[in-house]
This record gives C-alpha cells, structure tokens and sequence, in this order.
C-alpha cells in the first residue's frame, strides 16, 4: 500500500506498507527542525484485531537512532465498542533514546485518543511537545535562514514549548488580571481583544485547561462569534511590573450554561481552552508599568453591573438591548452627548 502527501503538504509523511509477516515498511516526513527522516522495518509477525510486532529503525538526525528496535502492539477487545491497546518498544540501546521514545510515543498514543474517541470534546486537541512540535511552518524557516536564527529557533521550540502549563506558568495565570486574546474572522482577518477582570479571573482548570469568563461588553461578540466558527484561539499574558510574558495557542469552545458558568459570577458564558502550546517570550521590550487598582465595573467591585456610560449616548440609547434600557430607566441616569462622552472618557471617568 503506498500513501503520501499532496505537493502542498510537504510535512505530512509519506509510505510504503507491505502488511504481513515478512512485509517492509517504510514513512518519510520531514522533522521540526527541516530535516529530513525516515522509519523503517519488518512486520514480523501479524495477527489481525491481535497483534502487531515489527523491526524499527529510525534514520535522521533526531537522538531517535541506533541499532534496530523492535515495536509490540497487543490489541485486548473489551466490548463492542471498546479495546485496550498496549504498546511495547525494545531492544533499545540508550538509555536516553529510551526516555525520549517514550515521550514520542505518549504524544502518538493522545492523538490517536483523540482522533477516535467519541467521547473527547469536540474542538479540543492536544498538540505535540516542544520536542516534534511543528510551531514553524516555510515562511517562518524562510526568514529564521535569511536572518541565521534557525538553530537558535530550533533550540527555543525544543526546550520551551510545551503541551501543559507548568506549575510556575499555572501561579502566573492565577495571579493575571488581563490576557489579550486572538481569534480568526470570517474573513479570515485576526481579531486581538482585551479581556479583565479581577486578579486570577482566568481558572487553571487543570495543566491542559483554562476557563475565561466573558462578561456583558459592546454586544458585537466579535471573540465568541469567531470562535463558534473557528475554534483556534492565541492568548498573551504579560506582567507590567516583573516584564514577563507568556504565549499560549489552542482551541476553544463556548460554555453558556451548567455549574461551570456558575463558578463565575458576573460571566454571560466562558470560554473553556484546550492547550495546545504554551511558551514564554522574551520579556526585553515590555515597558514597566505599576498596577494602581482593580476596574470598578469588574464582578465583586462597587460598580460591577453597571450599565457603560457609553450607551448612554444619545445615538446609542434606543438601540441598547431591552435588559440595559430598563436599567438605565431604574438608575435615572441622563442621556450624553457625544461631547459630554468626550469629557468623561478624558477625565478617565468612563
């Protein structure tokens, strides 16, 4: 059986199976790093719903090499719709090719989780470690060549970008009171929010996870909007006072009911995020600002709630939604003038 990659897809491996006892096998692809590599073998022994034992050689410049292996696969049925699969790699010669195969082979053994699990979420999946991540595409390896950075590049994904949050990079979400977060248009346009609230008001749920809660803004729902249709998502977070900065890519999808919502009190629905790759930046060209206070209008603060002043403008105010009308009618709060606006928001008093 031969399979392979369109031209466009340079990255995707190609092969050439043979699947029965005394079979040759053989996939190329192309590694993180640009280079090229090959995994190649015999099936040795072929037992089809029970077993699969083949050679294994790899040949690249990944620390993946050595003397012929051997891979074990025992398939075990437990229902109708459900089989354990166990996985055993021998005759290793390092080691420390030992250590790494068996990360290579936990990040493998979660995507095909993944890929067949009916019960995994829809929308999330986990990425590989900053050991085979493919953070750079041939446009980034273009410019990292033009400018000799490739090898600093490399070396920056391989023992940086990560699948999990550490414990450090999970007490630097917790004490953040801001992210700044992309999502993708329909027009294919990225679209960068702001997003506050009080110090921690982004949840670690777990070390792959985070919960954001959305709270009542302008009503476009430009984020929300996008990420119903594309659920790909970059968040930054940055520390002004101790310039420090930390990148995370993944997806997302909306919560808008249940005790998870209720966790968060104020929020008209989270955004619940899958971890795909978490990274810290250089932090050289943060400016150092001091935090004076916490937003009044954020939940648990005296104006929390509080209709915006800016829907009080007179060529806003019948067209805020009913919920805001009545309570701007409750407050007996005055209609503004774009001007009178003007002067608020310069007093810093919006």
């Amino acid at each position: 059986m031969l399979f392979g990659a369109r031209d466009r897809e340079p990255d995707r491996p190609r092969g050439v199976v043979d699947l029965r006892a005394g079979g040759a096998y053989r996939l190329e692809g192309i590694d993180p790093n640009g280079a090229a590599y090959a995994i190649c073998g015999e099936y040795l022994e072929v037992v089809p719903d029970r077993r699969l034992v083949m050679s294994w050689s790899y040949r690249g410049a990944a620390a993946l090499g050595g003397p012929p292996s051997r891979v074990r696969i025992e398939l075990r049925p437990l229902g109708p719709d459900t089989t354990e699969m166990s996985l055993t790699h021998a005759q290793i010669d390092a080691p420390e090719t030992a250590d790494l195969y068996g990360t290579v082979w936990s990040i493998c053994l979660d995507r095909l989780r993944w890929s067949t699990d009916p019960a995994v979420e829809e929308g999330e999946v986990f990425s590989a470690l900053g050991a085979i991540s493919t953070l750079y595409g041939e446009p980034h390896r273009a410019l990292q060549d033009a400018f000799e950075t490739r090898d600093l590049a490399n070396r920056l994904r391989s023992l940086s970008v990560t699948c999990a949050m550490s414990p450090t990079q999970q007490r630097f979400i917790a004490e953040r009171d801001m992210v700044f977060l992309t999502t993708i248009d329909h027009c294919g346009y990225p679209t960068c929010s702001y997003k506050g609230g009080a110090p921690g008001f982004v949840r670690v749920l777990d070390a792959q996870t985070l919960a954001l809660p959305s709270y009542n803004g302008n009503g476009m729902y430009l984020t929300a909007g996008n990420l119903s249709a594309n659920p790909k998502v970059g968040l930054l977070f940055v520390d002004f006072e101790r310039p420090h900065r930390l990148r995370i890519h993944g997806t997302a999808r909306l919560v808008r009911s249940g005790a998870e919502l209720g966790a968060h009190p104020g929020a008209e629905f989270l955004i619940r995020i899958a971890i795909a790759e978490i990274f810290v930046n250089c932090p050289r060209y943060i400016h150092r600002y001091r935090r004076i206070g916490t937003s009044r209008f954020v939940p648990g603060e005296d104006r929390a709630g509080e209709v915006p002043a800016w829907k009080r403008i007179d060529a806003f105010r019948d067209a805020v939604p009913p919920r805001d009308r009545a309570a701007l009618a409750a407050s007996g709060a005055p209609p503004l003038t774009i001007d009178a606006y003007r002067r608020l928001l310069d007093a810093g008093e919006t």
